[in-house]
């Protein structure tokens, strides 16, 4: 992400030592490691909508498209699935997006002091047409990122997953992730 200059310190870095004032990165991505957001809907909801969450994003906009032929992606209109939310070619710049701690450990080489992070799974299933579905996951989007990223509330804050089918739907999610968790920030569907 950052190159390394002869001072040890990152061209990032360097810009942020001459500045005044903190730098803050509000649009921060996550990548959330499947297996442990598939426990934390499973502690939720329960296996079966687990299973059902897991069934849903095979067949969901984002991962549809790997399993059409190109014939069929021409007919059916099917974009490709976008790239830059899942860094592959420097593995240490993937594994930064999904370990809070190693993130942590990498935001002054970034040269940013506070971060606003966004999870990348529930970009796609926030508005999912399942109501049970939508509100597992949103629920425990929040309860995982607000798990995760506790002990590093003075640099990084999670926003937290407000589903809004109906306004008791968004209500109710939001207080659970303020009152409960303690997320500052949250994002709802367009």
């Amino acid at each position: 992400m950052s190159a390394i200059h002869t001072d040890g310190k990152s061209k990032s870095e360097a810009i942020r030592a001459g500045l005044g004032h903190p730098v803050i990165d509000g649009d921060g991505h996550t990548i959330e490691h499947l297996p442990l957001f598939m426990d934390y809907i499973k502690q939720v909801a329960g296996a079966k909508v687990a299973d059902r969450f897991l069934d849903s994003l095979a067949i969901s906009r984002e991962f549809r498209w790997y399993s059409l032929s190109a014939q069929q992606r021409r007919d059916q209109r099917v974009a490709r699935p976008s790239f830059w939310a899942h860094p592959t070619k420097n593995t240490r710049d993937r594994a930064t997006c999904m370990l809070p701690e190693l993130l942590r450990s990498r935001l002054d080489e970034f040269g940013t002091d506070f971060i606003v992070l966004y999870p990348t799974v529930m970009l796609y299933n926030l508005g999912h047409f399942d109501e049970e579905l939508r509100r597992a996951a949103c629920r425990a989007s929040n309860t995982m990122n607000a798990d995760l990223f506790r002990a590093h509330a003075d640099r990084m804050t999670p926003v937290a997953a407000i589903p809004t089918y109906t306004p008791d739907e968004a209500i109710e999610e939001l207080d659970y992730a303020v009152n409960t968790l303690g997320l500052k920030a949250a994002y709802i569907a367009s």
